[in-house]
């Protein structure tokens, strides 16, 4: 630590220069905190990156197994949640919430394509018609799903294009776990022939060959998509993706699927479904979904294509660092070879 000492002994003989203190107090207290904006930059951006807070995350052999904390459910979660009770009285999680608007779907599909969508994102809704959404249609059903917010359009939009799942009640940053949850009793509920849920967001590419491959997964309780292990809780308020520590207390999370692409079997909607009330809730759903399924034993299938950020070899392109434009995402599909792919 030799050069730390030698850093502030420097600084305090600065500040000790006479020169020095011949400045004003209002000078001398702003040059005292002068230090604060480009430390709070430098933290945002390693808490950005993960990269410090993964490495010790990786120290965390329990958090990294594929195994359950606990092979009981219940001492499972309170490992998870020591100071948190859930509580299955007021829990809605397991219900679905009033459909407002309903899609038109083929007779007795076994399998969907939902992609989860802002009631006011019809720019990147009608980016996904235009391109790989009748692509995708070659092979399954492809539906948007949004909640409401004040003012949407989205019954005009629906009766246009048949294509929109509604749910009554607020779409926000906060109910994504709310959303899926509700997307998954959905299909369980309305949709009985259904083996396979395919989940994207709408600022997402999906390279229809390359998924036709992958849907071919062994049955049972499965979720494949990209695993993420070694991710710490973010606790810096401003960042998007910060979880407070009363809502989870660990440092690290377990294993869990990206959750901007991902297939899910019936198998694992339901056990998903009929355990997510014994948790207490998260409000990042793949997340949220990385605890419910470690103590329900739902299986994670690992696959480099899916979230994937660099536009090669992908099954569904998702840049995760920002939101790319629709135009942008549209540039990208038109310039590839994917638009003239054909199953």
């Amino acid at each position: 630590m030799r050069w730390l000492r030698t850093i502030i002994r420097y600084f305090v003989q600065l500040l000790l220069h006479p020169k020095l203190l011949l400045i004003s107090p209002l000078r001398l207290l702003v040059l005292l905190f002068s230090w604060v904006i480009p430390y709070l930059i430098f933290t945002n951006y390693l808490e950005s990156c993960l990269l410090p807070l993964r490495a010790l995350c990786y120290t965390q052999r329990d958090l990294l197994s594929t195994k359950p904390l606990a092979p009981d459910f219940d001492t499972c979660v309170k490992k998870f949640f020591p100071n948190r009770e859930a509580d299955p009285s007021n829990c809605e999680l397991d219900v679905v919430p009033d459909v407002l608007i309903r899609p038109t779907l083929p007779d007795q599909p076994t399998r969907i394509l939902v992609i989860r969508s802002g009631p006011g994102s019809l720019d990147y809704r009608n980016f996904i018609r235009r391109t790989w959404k009748k692509h995708v249609e070659q092979l399954l059903p492809v539906i948007f799903v949004c909640a409401t917010s004040r003012n949407d359009t989205l019954r005009h939009e629906a009766e246009q294009y048949n294509d929109i799942l509604q749910f009554n009640f607020e779409d926000s940053y906060h109910n994504l776990s709310w959303k899926m949850m509700a997307i998954y009793g959905f299909v369980l509920g309305q949709l009985p022939t259904i083996q396979q849920i395919v989940v994207t967001n709408d600022d997402t590419i999906v390279n229809v060959t390359a998924l036709e491959q992958v849907l071919h997964m062994r049955d049972g309780p499965v979720m494949l998509g990209k695993v993420s292990r070694g991710y710490p809780r973010i606790f810096l308020p401003w960042l998007t993706w910060h979880v407070h520590s009363d809502m989870y207390p660990n440092l690290c999370y377990p294993l869990f699927v990206q959750g901007s692409s991902f297939v899910l079997s019936k198998e694992g909607a339901k056990l998903l479904v009929d355990n997510v009330c014994k948790v207490p809730m998260v409000h990042l759903d793949d997340v949220f979904m990385g605890v419910l399924s470690n103590c329900a034993n739902l299986r994670l299938i690992h696959n480099e294509g899916f979230d994937k950020h660099i536009f090669d070899d992908f099954v569904v392109y998702h840049y995760q660092y920002s939101r790319h434009s629709a135009n942008y995402l549209e540039s990208l599909w038109n310039s590839s070879h994917l638009k003239t792919t054909k199953l």
